[in-house]
Formats: C-alpha cells, structure tokens, sequence
C-alpha cells in the first residue's frame, strides 16, 4: 500500500490552495482549508484547518472535507483490515466519516464514523479505527469528511494495513514498527 504518512509541514503558511499531497472536497460555498502553526507536536508545528460553512442539508451529498490519493494511489484489497490513525482538534463536537474510496471517490472501499463531543476533541487527540475494505481497488484514496458546520484541525494522518503494520521493513525501507510505536503512538 502506497501511503503518504502525513503532517503539513511542506505547506507555506495559509496557502489553502497547496496542502499537497492532500485535495479539498467541496467547494469554496461549502468548506475553506488552510494551515497554521497550531499543531500539538513541537518539530512540526503546521496542522490542517478545515472550516466548513454548509450543514446537514445545506452540504453536498456525503459531505466536505480533504482526501489524500497515496504515492500513485492506494492499493487497497478485498479483505484487509487497515488502520487509520490522525490527530484532530476541534471546538465544537464532531462526525467525521473515514473511509477509503476510489480514486474519483465515488465508490465507498470501506467506511466509519468518528463521533466526538466537543469535551472529547477541545484539546488534541489521537484518532484510531479499522477500516476492512469490502473491495479491491489499486488506486483508491483516503478521505476524511464531514457535513457538520465547524472549525476542526487534523495532523499527522496515517493509513496502514494492519497485517504489515509491525512488520520491521516497509517496502520503501522505513521501520514502520518503530513509525507505529513512537511517532503515530505519542499523545500531544
């Protein structure tokens, strides 16, 4: 699987239109993206802000948010159970759905919902959940989106499948045991 484990470091400051590798869904009627220097980890300050301005009804159909399309796509599989791990804060509570879909992100790959209060995300906090793709798709993405009317900030996202996650060696040589244990495992 080819994932980008990302924060937003290589963002200049408040350039919504350049959050590469990651891609806005929606429009500028129903969501504004940026970046600041809000993040809870020190060497990487630069954290994702998304505001969205459309709610329930007013939304687009499935929501507003960001996608990140992987190095050349996700190869997801049938089966496989991938864990999806960010950070987020938000001021307001949340319900975020997570899910891989395809490239066009019109086919839903596999699908969840992160439902938090706002006592829950007022500070930063560690996201997790599983994800077991119900088809196979060589070039899928990762979205995270949301029909709820609010400012959240998310950093430092990861995609893995769980059956490689502890594995010493990934395919383009990081030790994703220790990317695991020591990057994605440290709490604000």
């Amino acid at each position: 699987m080819k994932v980008f484990i990302s924060g937003f470091e290589a963002v200049r400051q408040n350039k919504s239109l350049n959050i590469h590798p990651w891609s806005i869904i929606g429009d500028e009627s129903s969501i504004i993206v940026s970046t600041d220097r809000s993040s809870c980890f020190k060497r990487n300050k630069n954290a994702l802000r998304m505001e969205v301005l459309c709610d329930g009804d007013t939304c687009p159909i499935g929501g507003v948010g960001v996608y990140n399309p992987g190095f050349w796509g996700m190869d997801i599989k049938q089966g496989k159970i991938y864990k999806i791990v960010f950070y987020l804060r938000s001021l307001s509570s949340v319900n975020i759905s997570v899910s891989l879909a395809s490239s066009d992100g019109l086919r839903k790959l596999a699908i969840t919902n992160i439902i938090a209060s706002a006592c829950d995300v007022s500070n930063w906090t560690k996201m997790e959940t599983l994800l077991e793709a119900e088809e196979t798709n060589p070039n899928a993405r990762l979205q995270l989106k949301t029909s709820k009317k609010g400012v959240m900030w998310i950093d430092q996202v990861s995609a893995i499948p769980l059956d490689t996650y502890k594995l010493s060696l990934g395919y383009d040589g990081v030790n994703y045991s220790l990317v695991g244990k020591d990057y994605l495992g440290k709490n604000c």
